[in-house]
């Protein structure tokens, strides 16, 4: 079993420490403040994906090249 005070990428729940609301605005304020620390790990995970699909995108250019690179020599050295 993983460990999320280690495991990167989830959320350590030793920062957001959870007691029980006495009233109905420590309700609100807590669903908010949740909501909150939900929206900003997603952001943070969305900016992770998108940056990792930039790399493959960029990735997959330079392979593409690289496979052009190499049919167009192996076409001029048969001719």
């Amino acid at each position: 079993m993983t460990n999320s005070a280690t495991t990167p990428g989830l959320i350590n729940m030793s920062e957001y420490p959870m007691r029980e609301p006495q009233n109905a605005q420590e309700l609100v304020n807590l669903v908010q403040n949740t909501i909150s620390q939900i929206q900003d790990k997603f952001g943070q995970m969305s900016d992770t994906i998108m940056t990792r699909i930039d790399d493959m995108g960029r990735r997959i250019d330079d392979l593409e090249r690289n496979i052009a690179h190499v049919i167009a020599q192996t076409n001029a050295e048969l001719s």
